[in-house]
């Protein structure tokens, strides 16, 4: 991460045009390493979530293979009907994890994203380590001025996508 770090650094030198979408990466990648330092990764990934993808429900679950338990490591503002549905789709997530790329519903009209949609997923976010699914990050419900995911959204999903996984299980290992 420290390399992708110093790139996205450069990149914002290097291509002012695109200056916004290379310091929400470079910002996020600095979030995400200076949480490594502190075991702070669940709340730096909270902080990400609303803060830079202006997202007011959000759930990070580990999902065990191949039992399908889903276990919350973190939560924002998720009712206990939402929680439990979450649970019973344990299935359709591991599907979408599976991928290894972030998914977002508005972007397809397949059965598996309509079933996202109706567990009012916004976006769903592979977590990954040691070449493993082990669980995601559920975007919900976003800021009411926002409408979706723009270009920059979607970089800084798979950026989470590559990192956020292995900084957990980083942490969680100690």
């Amino acid at each position: 991460m420290e390399a992708d770090s110093a790139r996205f650094r450069r990149q914002a030198v290097e291509c002012p045009e695109d200056l916004s979408l290379w310091t929400k990466l470079y910002t996020v990648s600095q979030i995400m390493l200076a949480a490594m330092q502190e075991d702070r990764v669940g709340p730096a990934l909270a902080e990400i979530c609303s803060n830079l993808l202006g997202c007011e429900q959000f759930a990070i679950v580990e999902i065990s293979e191949p039992a399908g338990r889903v276990k919350f490591l973190q939560a924002q503002d998720l009712s206990s009907e939402l929680c439990v549905a979450v649970v019973s789709q344990a299935e359709l997530l591991q599907s979408q994890i599976r991928c290894g790329t972030p998914q977002i519903p508005s972007d397809r009209t397949d059965q598996d994203a309509a079933n996202l949609s109706e567990l009012e997923v916004s976006a769903l976010v592979p977590l990954w380590s040691e070449e493993e699914s082990s669980g995601a990050i559920l975007l919900f419900q976003l800021l009411p001025q926002r409408s979706g995911f723009d270009t920059e959204d979607r970089e800084v999903l798979r950026l989470l996508s590559a990192y956020a996984g292995p900084c957990l299980r980083k942490e969680t290992r100690g």
